[in-house]
């Protein structure tokens, strides 16, 4: 973790102002999409996180050294399991985008959840395909990000779908309906 907050120490800034921002925008995303304040806060902490992790400029890039422009195709397809077992780039990849995942699993069925999900989908050919153009940032393109996002996206809807009826009983409990 001090390592990536050393490559990309805007991150934690921009992490924070994401969760300052889900705080005061919750209330109305919760109305709009018919669901509690504490989901539309994960949803926006989710989406914030990948922003803070994945479009914040890199050490060398306030240093003045841009990427290259190009993308690394050395793999195309999902990770083994052993490799997402190991503390590793590709694994963390996957991880980043699982409370993403969650909370787009949490959401209500409905056809505002539908169009959040597509954007979610998108989310990580948008992050690659930001990196590759915007060179400023030192980012690397890499085209097994957008598979390992995926697969933590996938993984993460899947463990908020198994969770939605447990967590809206809770949050029935504590959370005043939405208004």
């Amino acid at each position: 973790m001090r390592t990536f907050v050393r490559n990309v120490p805007f991150s934690v800034a921009v992490f924070a102002i994401a969760v300052v921002v889900a705080i005061v925008l919750s209330p109305h995303v919760a109305s709009r999409l018919h669901t509690r304040r504490p989901v539309a806060a994960s949803l926006l902490i989710g989406f914030g996180l990948v922003v803070a992790a994945t479009l914040t400029p890199t050490a060398g890039a306030l240093d003045g050294v841009a990427s290259d422009g190009s993308c690394n195709m050395s793999r195309i397809g999902f990770l083994p399991l052993g490799a997402l077992l190991h503390v590793n780039g590709a694994s963390l990849n996957v991880l980043l985008f699982v409370p993403l995942g969650i909370a787009v699993g949490l959401l209500p069925r409905a056809r505002t959840t539908a169009l959040i999900a597509i954007v979610a989908v998108a989310l990580p050919f948008l992050v690659e395909g930001t990196q590759l153009v915007v060179t400023v940032l030192g980012r690397e393109c890499g085209i097994a990000d957008i598979f390992d996002n995926l697969l933590g996206l996938g993984i993460g809807v899947v463990l908020g779908t198994i969770a939605r009826p447990l967590t809206e009983r809770w949050l029935s409990s504590r959370v005043p309906p939405r208004t």
